[in-house]
């Protein structure tokens, strides 16, 4: 809860608070061209905005209870892999990760599938120990809650139990493994479902590039936020690995290195994508800090608050996820004059929605009309507004604000040819302003 209002939303928070407002016919129509994935994490947060409101705070509040959750679950797989100091080292551990704040903080699915992994880890290690109806029925349950909160993150988790089973079964135990697969069938058909419906999606992720050299050297700091504290838990969990913690094991590797190989293939590796390994990488780590002694598993504790510090700070400022949206309160508003208009670009290819949510979430109204938008962002199963052809609406206005995202230089450059044309024969720019993905400047007519 540290400064959980600090960092601003970024464009992905942003489409979830331009989501939850929608009426649900309006949500299921967006659905029904973008973001389907997301449908049921919308879905719940929808309802529960109902009662709690779209706030900064309201809005990051499921993570953060999400992955409080989950630290109880990292204890108690620690203790299976070490016991109570290891489960303890372990929690403490997974609680001190930028990441973990970092996700915890963000009103996305992610921390909901992290704590989804943890008990669908926990529920399987139950059911290798001793196979029962009921905990097959928790593990079905668990893995079907991380294929709906993130389809991609609840199968990769599969494939890392897939491994784990075989690994751990030895001799072969026929009624527990059919168990196991049983579960895992049945808890991933949402998951499937809804990635069947996402195929006609895939431009969404358009963005992603293939998996190269650079990709992988900078996994430790694109993974965990903090190179250095991802090396000590990559290194740790590594240290970790004995016969008795198996299935962690399993489930800790077989996600990362799994979508990194398939990504090499394919344009599909985005690292908070493997954030299911989290739980297992904790565990494993905790284990090996405390088998080291008191001292050692104290020290490296301390030594992950040490380097941890710095970063926690950073993601708790107004471009702490990496979108400096807050900033254009603090510019446009104290400047704007009667008479001003707003216009954005019109060709941002990876988080178009953004610029418009940033001056709607951000800047209070009264505030300079949108003035060619004759449809709004999301209306009638339209995830972008619709703006009068050619600027042919813009007028005459004195001067024009220009917001989005890209380099401020670059602004009138992402515009249609069309617009641009239009803009340009009759303004100059008088200022420009540049933040963390948020760009600003001001037009004033030519002479």
């Amino acid at each position: 809860m540290w400064r959980l209002t600090g960092a601003s939303l970024w464009a992905d928070e942003l489409a979830t608070w331009g989501a939850v407002r929608l009426s649900w016919d309006q949500l299921r129509q967006l659905t029904g061209s973008v973001d389907v994935i997301l449908l049921p994490y919308y879905g719940a947060l929808h309802a529960y905005t109902k009662i709690a409101g779209t706030g900064t705070t309201a809005l990051r509040l499921p993570s953060v209870i999400a992955v409080t959750l989950t630290a109880l679950a990292v204890v108690a797989l620690g203790r299976r892999a070490g016991g109570d100091r290891a489960g303890l080292a372990a929690g403490m551990l997974f609680a001190l990760l930028p990441v973990v704040s970092r996700y915890a903080q963000e009103a996305r699915p992610y921390a909901l599938v992290i704590l989804f992994a943890a008990l669908a880890l926990l529920a399987l290690v139950r059911l290798l120990e001793g196979p029962t109806v009921t905990r097959t029925a928790l593990y079905t349950a668990a893995v079907a809650g991380a294929g709906l909160a993130h389809p991609l993150g609840g199968m990769l988790m599969v494939a890392g139990h897939a491994v784990a089973v075989p690994l751990v079964l030895r001799p072969w135990k026929v009624r527990t493994a059919l168990l196991c697969m049983l579960g895992a069938g049945i808890g991933s058909v949402p998951a499937l479902l809804l990635a069947v419906r996402g195929q006609a999606q895939s431009a969404q992720i358009s963005w992603i590039t293939l998996v190269d050299w650079n990709t992988v050297q900078g996994l430790p700091q694109n993974m965990f936020v903090s190179a250095a504290c991802g090396g000590i838990l990559l290194a740790l969990a590594v240290l970790g690995v004995r016969r008795p913690t198996t299935a962690l094991a399993a489930a800790a590797f077989v996600p990362p290195v799994l979508l990194l190989v398939v990504g090499v293939l394919t344009p599909i590796f985005v690292p908070r994508y493997a954030l299911v390994a989290l739980p297992a990488l904790a565990a494993l780590a905790g284990a090996a800090a405390v088998r080291a002694g008191r001292p050692q598993a104290v020290a490296v504790l301390a030594l992950t608050a040490v380097l941890a510090y710095p970063v926690h700070t950073e993601l708790r400022e107004s471009d702490g996820h990496g979108q400096d949206s807050a900033r254009i309160a603090a510019v446009i508003g104290p400047r704007w004059q009667p008479g001003d208009v707003v216009v954005f670009p019109d060709r941002r290819y990876s988080i178009p929605w953004a610029m418009r949510d940033i001056y709607e979430r951000y800047l209070p109204a009264p505030r300079p009309p949108d003035v060619l938008r004759v449809r709004g962002q999301r209306e009638d199963g339209t995830l972008l507004a619709e703006e009068c052809p050619e600027a042919s609406c813009l007028g005459t206005p004195n001067r024009i604000w220009v917001v989005g995202v890209s380099p401020a230089a670059d602004l009138l450059t992402d515009m249609t040819p069309a617009k641009r044309k239009r803009i340009e024969a009759g303004y100059r720019v008088e200022q420009r302003w540049g933040f963390k993905l948020l760009a600003i400047a001001l037009l004033e007519r030519r002479p």
